[in-house]
């Protein structure tokens, strides 16, 4: 790596599952050629990831343990939606050693420990990921510098695909939190009525089998685990991405709704997120204001395959140019790291 580069050291680990995790690993293949990167994990465990670290090494990515590092530390430390970052001590060792802190949050509420940073000094910067979410968080920042970032996703890991399934499929994937899920959220798809369509959902765990165990789940369904498919595959075998939330629940950006987009699956999500920032209603999906919105879209859909085929093929267009354009997010990233 160039030493002209400035020194970037990012706090975490990259996995392809998981919010912040996934950031991470986008990020890398954006800034890697413009920072000096060393990725520094929680814990000891994160090294024994030989394909991680392997393809940090390909990368030119360093990596090691904040205590594997020099005493004496130059550059930028970043920390994004990491808990471990202030209940580790992690945030303020890297201030002692001399790193200048930013802080990313991908939430709608603080991390515990962060506002205790923020009054201690420890956190130099903070970096929101939409207007929606910097409503929420500002006033526990106080008169910190900021900068809007958003979220980079490299449209080659989520390549289109044509659209052949042998049912109509809609589903959704988000992490497995009971409050993302409307309370009606299993008869809010069977209602919609779509003659002979399948359901897929992804991640499914014991918390959301509990909350919806007043109802009876038929062949209709796949109700899949975390990773049982990577999120390309799952996201490829949907045709609609219908993306209901819970009413205590606001959407702070919606990486899962771009990836599907970029695969050329179609998205019918709630006003009032930031997914109606994401959205060109009735170009590139539609934002939905009731349940008739979304039945009535979703019926317009199913009956007409050109329709589909037109829409799919826009989504993948707007995420790629402009959601997901390279050489904006690169100027937005570089700029906010200054």
């Amino acid at each position: 790596m160039g030493r002209d580069k400035p020194c970037l050291y990012i706090f975490g680990w990259p996995s392809f599952v998981g919010g912040a995790d996934t950031k991470l690993a986008h990020l890398l293949l954006l800034l890697r050629d413009h920072f000096s990167i060393t990725v520094v994990p929680n814990e000891n465990r994160h090294l024994h990831d030989k394909p991680w670290m392997r393809r940090l090494r390909e990368l030119g990515v360093a990596y090691g343990l904040l205590e594997q590092l020099p005493g004496k530390l130059e550059g930028i430390g970043l920390g994004m939606s990491n808990q471990c970052f202030f209940t580790h001590t992690i945030a303020q060792r890297a201030k002692e050693r001399g790193l200048r802190i930013i802080w990313s949050s991908e939430m709608m509420w603080h991390h515990k420990g962060e506002l205790e940073a923020v009054k201690q000094g420890i956190i130099d910067k903070v970096l929101y990921v939409s207007e929606v979410q910097k409503e929420a968080l500002a006033p526990g920042y106080g008169a910190l510098p900021s900068a809007m970032t958003g979220n980079y996703i490299d449209p080659a890991y989520f390549p289109f695909k044509e659209r052949r399934n042998p049912a109509f499929t809609i589903g959704r994937l988000s992490r497995a939190a009971p409050e993302k899920y409307p309370e009606d959220f299993p008869v809010f798809y069977e209602a919609l009525g779509v003659p002979e369509c399948r359901f897929r959902v992804m991640a499914w765990d014991d918390k959301l089998k509990q909350k919806y165990r007043w109802h009876k789940f038929d062949d209709r369904w796949d109700l899949l685990p975390a990773e049982r498919q990577s999120s390309l595959h799952f996201l490829q075998s949907l045709d609609l991405f219908v993306y209901p939330l819970g009413h205590r629940f606001t959407e702070s950006w919606g990486r899962s709704t771009v990836e599907a987009m970029l695969t050329g699956c179609i998205p019918l999500a709630p006003p009032g997120h930031h997914l109606d920032h994401l959205i060109v209603h009735g170009e590139t999906g539609f934002v939905c204001g009731d349940f008739l919105e979304y039945h009535d879209y979703a019926h317009r859909l199913y009956r007409d395959p050109a329709l589909r085929r037109r829409l799919a093929t826009q989504c993948r267009r707007h995420a790629t140019e402009n959601l997901c354009n390279r050489e904006r997010h690169l100027r937005v990233w570089i700029e906010a790291l200054q």
